[in-house]
């Protein structure tokens, strides 16, 4: 069975076997050459080239290590959220050391595209990460494999995409196009869309569309009619774009557009 037919529930044991043996090879034949690790606590992504020295400098410091895993939630047919206790002794004191993690896993073709790792250390063994009440937005969050911070990460990302690429300009533009883009989930992406954003996906693709339609109003290019202004923002329909043009403006284009005008 090649890892392309794997499951994600095989992958992800996969995956842990080779971390409690401490297989940097193993792992690194995981990872898909897009892969990218994000350690939320220090702030930091490593990208595929680093990987396999970042795992090296890891484990140089560990003897004895064990890895357990406490629970695993499989969120989509390409994600999963895993949560564990690994304690190891270091090398220089000989001093135990109990870390607590999640993780979000997200694969691509039987391969690792992401990573996501919140953690922290416990002491005397106890294991501060504890279970959220059920129905409750940490619940929600933690069952998306989400933090705060990343949650605010994942939200600059989001803005960044849709400041240099503007996909909101193509029509059929998805949730699932821009999560693919991203690496994250749909369903975490949509997470922080409404609950950092304060939006749904489409209402925060139609207020971009009709940024850009105001923008092209406002400035000295040729005249469009507003009809083709709305197209070239990517709406495919006249009636999405007249209830989105007033609900952000409390006007119609064309009283928008009169208003412009100088007064002769």
């Amino acid at each position: 069975m090649t890892p392309y037919t794997l499951t994600v529930e095989q992958l992800v044991s996969r995956y842990l076997d080779y971390w409690d043996q401490a297989d940097i090879a193993g792992l690194v034949s995981m990872y898909d050459p897009a892969m990218q690790y994000h350690d939320m606590p220090l702030g930091q992504v490593i990208d595929y080239r680093d990987l396999k020295q970042f795992l090296t400098d890891t484990f140089a410091h560990k003897t004895d290590q064990h890895l357990k895993l406490k629970e695993a939630v499989f969120l989509e047919e390409n994600s999963a959220f895993i949560h564990w206790t690994h304690s190891f002794f270091t090398r220089d004191t000989g001093r135990k050391v109990i870390m607590n993690g999640v993780e979000l896993i997200v694969f691509r073709a039987g391969k690792i595209i992401s990573i996501h790792e919140f953690y922290d250390f416990g002491e005397n063994g106890s294991e501060p990460l504890q279970a959220p009440e059920k129905g409750t937005h940490l619940e929600k969050m933690t069952k998306l494999g989400l933090t705060d911070d990343m949650m605010q990460q994942m939200s600059r990302e989001l803005s960044g995409y849709l400041d240099r690429e503007r996909p909101y300009l193509e029509p059929d533009l998805t949730l699932a196009t821009v999560s693919d883009h991203l690496g994250y989930t749909r369903n975490q992406v949509s997470f922080v869309i409404n609950h950092v954003l304060g939006r749904t996906f489409y209402d925060l693709v139609n207020r971009r569309r009709i940024d850009h339609v105001l923008a092209k109003m406002s400035s000295a290019e040729p005249d469009l009619s507003i009809l083709e202004l709305g197209f070239d923002a990517g709406f495919n329909s006249v009636s999405g774009f007249y209830n989105a043009f007033r609900k952000q403006t409390d006007m119609t284009p064309a009283q928008y557009k009169k208003r412009l005008k100088p007064a002769s």
